[in-house]
């Protein structure tokens, strides 16, 4: 018999947890998001890496996968800190076709 409520740790281990996915996601995608929102976004990005891990036939890792998310799936309610991705993504697939 478990001698304390298990509601109480899950709602207090739930509550704790938006800012390591606020932080994984910055690092990962550069992306700046409220608690709420990469709590909700962490778990899209999980699905998302399964989803193009099995197309691939391979593991993606989850930098590729939260970059391919919020670049091609989601467009960021919030601007990027570092760079426009649509237009140097274009610009460096232009480049590598001239130099092949």
């Amino acid at each position: 018999m478990i001698p304390f409520k298990l509601d109480y740790v899950i709602e207090a281990t739930l509550a704790g947890g938006g800012v390591e996915e606020q932080k994984v996601l910055k690092e990962l995608a550069g992306v700046r998001l409220s608690a709420r929102e990469a709590r909700a976004e962490w778990a899209r990005v999980l699905e998302h890496k399964w989803l193009v891990s099995e197309r691939l036939g391979r593991d993606v890792g989850l930098r590729v996968a939260a970059l391919d998310y919020f670049e091609n799936v989601r467009l960021p309610l919030r601007t990027r800190a570092s760079h426009k991705p649509v237009k140097s993504l274009r610009r460096a697939a232009q480049a590598q076709r001239l130099l092949a």
